[in-house]
């Protein structure tokens, strides 16, 4: 079973796959919203732990540049 990111250590990530994920949206099941939240959380919460630490050692304009360079290849 394939997590929704399997680089994320959240708790929705390391229990559930996508495809359970998938059947709870579905359902319209109330679980599915707390776990994407849980999971979303914490993507939000490491993405401000990377600018804080890339703003404290003087480097926040090249961490910017590498994740939108990161970013528009996904969309590519």
């Amino acid at each position: 079973p394939k997590p929704v990111d399997e680089s994320c250590r959240c708790y929705c990530c390391r229990n559930f796959s996508r495809a359970y994920l998938r059947h709870l949206f579905m359902a319209s099941e109330i679980s599915f919203a707390i776990l994407a939240t849980l999971h979303n959380l914490t993507r939000y919460f490491e993405i401000m732990r990377e600018m804080r630490q890339a703003i404290l050692i003087g480097k926040f304009a090249e961490y910017l540049r590498a994740q939108l360079l990161l970013h528009n290849a996904d969309l590519e």
